[in-house]
C-alpha cells in the first residue's frame, strides 16, 4: 500500500513538473515570437520612413544607413516634422541646417560644428542652438564690414567621436571650413545607436523571460531584449553602452562594431580630427555641456579646475584641441539667478540643453575664439569686448 502511495506521489510530482515545464516552454516560445514582432532590425532603415514625415517623429523615422560604415547611420535628406517637441527639417545634404552652398564665398569665415544630440539641438528650435546663436551674434556685432560668418551644423543624435571624425572627412571638409568646433559629451566613447546584434531567438542558452526581467530591473526597456532575440538594433538608451555604464551588456557589442567604441577609439578619433584640421591650417575647438551642474554648484570654486568633464577635456587637449570650458559661465548664471541645473533642461524629463544653455555655450565659444585670436578680425573684436559682453547679457536676459 505504501509502495503504491509513493508511486502515485512520484507520478503526480512528475506530472506537475512536466506540466510546469510545458507551461514555461509555451510561455517562453510565445514570448520569443512576440519579441520577433516588436524588434526592429537594421534592415528597416534601408528606406527612410517618409510616410511619417510631417508628423511626430522619432530618430528611427529620420535616419538611413550611412554610406560609410564608420557613420553607421545618417539623417535622411528632406525629413521634416516634429522631433523632440520642436519643428525639424533636414536639408538636402542630410543635416539640420538651412541649405548651404558647398563653395564658400569670398569674405566668408566658415565654421563647421560636429557633435551629437546636444549640438543637433534636441529639444530646442534650430535657431536656438549654439551654432545658430553664434552665427547671428558674429554677423550682428562684427567689427569688420567685409567679413561674414557662417556656422554650419553637421551634428546628428547618437553620434560618437569616431562617427564625428567620419562626418568631418566625408562631409564637413567639402564646405572648406576655417575652423572646426566639436561639441563633446561624456558618452562619446560609447556604442552609438542602430548597430546590428547577432540574432539569438532560437538560442537554448538563455531564457528571454528572465532576460526581460533582468533588463527591466536595471532600467533597460523591453525593446533591448527584443533586439538581442531578433538580431535587431542595439540602442544605447543611456544604460548599457560601455563598460563603465550601469547595466553594460557585452553581447550588445558585436565584434564588427568594436572599432566604434572605447576610450582608445575616442582618443584616436580626436587625434584624427586635429590631424585633418592641422593639415589645412585651421583650428579645432572643443566644448562640452555639463550634466552634473548641481555637483559643481555645491562644490567650492576651486573644484572647477577638476570637474566632471576633466577626463574628456584632457583627452581633447592632448589631441591638440583648443578647449572651451563653459563650467564657470554656466555656474555663474545659475548662482546669479538662484537656480539649479534643471533650469538648463530642454524639458521636464529632457536634460538636453535648452535655449539659454545653448546661448551660454555660444558665448563661451565666442570668448574663446576672440581670446585665442582665431577670428580674422580678433584684434577689432578685442577693442569692443565690453560692448559685446553687454550684448550677450541682453541675450541671456531674454
Amino acid at each position: 500500500m505504501a509502495a503504491k502511495r509513493w508511486k502515485l506521489l512520484i507520478f503526480r510530482a512528475g506530472a506537475a513538473a512536466l506540466g510546469l515545464f510545458a507551461a514555461l516552454l509555451i510561455i517562453e516560445t510565445g514570448f520569443r515570437f512576440y519579441l520577433l514582432n516588436v524588434a526592429r532590425t537594421i534592415d528597416d532603415l534601408r528606406k527612410p520612413d517618409s510616410a511619417m514625415w510631417g508628423h511626430e517623429l522619432t530618430l528611427f523615422h529620420i535616419v538611413q544607413p550611412g554610406a560609410d560604415e564608420r557613420r553607421v547611420y545618417e539623417l535622411a535628406p528632406g525629413a521634416h516634422g516634429t522631433f523632440a517637441r520642436q519643428p525639424l527639417r533636414i536639408n538636402s545634404a542630410g543635416f539640420r541646417d538651412r541649405e548651404r552652398p558647398a563653395k564658400k564665398q569670398a569674405g566668408v569665415f566658415r565654421m563647421a560644428v560636429l557633435g551629437d544630440s546636444v549640438a543637433f539641438g534636441c529639444g530646442v528650435r534650430a535657431e536656438d542652438r549654439l551654432s545658430d546663436i553664434l552665427e547671428r551674434f558674429l554677423n550682428e556685432y562684427s567689427p569688420a564690414a567685409g567679413t561674414q560668418y557662417e556656422c554650419l551644423n553637421f551634428a546628428a543624435p547618437g553620434y560618437n567621436t569616431v562617427m564625428e571624425l567620419a562626418t568631418l572627412r566625408d562631409c564637413a571638409l567639402q564646405y572648406s571650413p576655417d575652423a572646426v568646433i566639436l561639441v563633446m559629451v561624456n558618452n562619446d566613447d560609447e556604442l552609438p545607436n542602430f548597430v546590428r546584434v547577432a540574432p539569438q531567438v532560437w538560442s537554448l542558452r538563455k531564457l528571454f523571460v528572465i532576460e526581460a526581467i533582468r533588463d527591466f530591473n536595471i532600467g533597460r526597456v523591453l525593446g533591448d531584449t527584443a533586439r538581442i532575440a531578433a538580431g535587431g538594433i542595439a540602442e544605447t538608451g543611456g544604460a548599457g553602452a560601455a563598460s563603465h555604464v550601469k547595466g553594460f551588456r557585452p553581447e550588445l557589442v558585436p565584434p564588427e562594431y568594436q572599432f566604434l567604441m572605447g576610450r582608445d577609439k575616442m582618443t584616436e578619433a580626436l587625434r584624427g580630427i586635429v590631424a585633418e584640421t592641422s593639415a589645412r591650417g585651421i583650428p579645432a575647438l572643443c566644448i562640452m555641456p555639463y550634466p552634473k551642474m548641481d555637483v559643481i554648484l555645491d562644490a567650492p570654486a576651486s573644484a572647477l579646475s577638476s570637474n566632471y568633464n576633466t577626463e574628456w577635456f584632457e583627452a581633447a587637449r592632448q589631441a591638440g584641441f583648443v578647449t572651451c570650458d563653459p563650467a564657470a559661465s554656466l555656474a555663474w548664471y545659475l548662482k546669479r539667478h538662484q537656480l539649479r541645473e534643471r533650469a538648463f533642461w530642454a524639458g521636464e524629463r529632457d536634460f538636453h540643453p535648452n535655449a539659454i544653455a545653448h546661448a551660454i555655450l555660444a558665448r563661451n565659444l565666442w570668448q574663446c575664439l576672440v581670446q585665442k585670436r582665431l577670428l580674422p578680425d580678433s584684434g577689432q573684436w578685442e577693442r569692443k569686448m565690453a560692448e559685446c559682453e553687454r550684448a550677450w547679457d541682453m541675450i541671456m536676459s531674454r
